[in-house]
């Protein structure tokens, strides 16, 4: 007696296109890319930050000191009416330092970001790295800048759109903020 050809069982989980259970979701599920490296978790990200942040602010600080402690020797108080005069220079070198720790902090983010290792000091801590979406290299100076610029920018729009942008990988399926969607960014961990 001959026997009817059977068909192999079908994919626990159900087609291929939907999550196997206990396995990674597929990447159109919001997984990381099939074979690559997982998406950074929100806090890692917000740890590296700090800890840029810290970096950044210590020559900052240093430069605000001597500046503005070289131009407030400019002003000149009366003890007797408490009236000073000449702190436009004080006034002068708080503008100057500001400029010079902004240069420094936009440096200091598109040279690492945007770097063959796509890491800041603070992302080496964490394990994580920048990496062109499309390719998963590095995204270079170009769009590292693009990325600062539109974080910047959303920042400067009354604080609110900031913060959104600083929250959004919380429910990006790809773990992105804004900015890194302005320049075609993920920030992956690092084996």
């Amino acid at each position: 007696m001959t026997q009817p050809p059977t068909q192999p069982p079908p994919a626990p989980g159900g087609p291929p296109s939907m999550p196997q259970p206990g396995g990674p979701p597929p990447a159109s599920y919001g997984g990381p890319p099939v074979g690559g490296p997982a998406y950074s978790e929100w806090w890692k990200r917000v740890v590296a930050a700090i800890i840029d942040g810290i970096i950044i602010s210590i020559p900052s600080w240093i430069i605000m000191t001597v500046l503005g402690a070289g131009f407030a020797s400019t002003l000149e108080c009366d003890p007797n009416t408490g009236v000073c005069t000449g702190g436009g220079g004080f006034i002068a070198g708080m503008l100057i330092s500001s400029l010079i720790i902004f240069v420094l902090g936009v440096g200091y983010k598109i040279y690492f970001d945007g770097g063959e290792k796509g890491q800041t000091v603070g992302k080496m801590a964490m394990k994580i790295q920048v990496r062109d979406e499309a390719t998963g290299g590095p995204i270079g100076y170009g769009k590292a800048a693009i990325r600062y610029v539109v974080g910047l920018v959303l920042f400067m729009l009354c604080y609110i759109p900031g913060i959104v942008d600083l929250l959004f990988p919380l429910w990006d399926p790809k773990r992105q903020t804004l900015h890194d969607k302005a320049a075609n960014s993920i920030v992956v961990d690092v084996a």
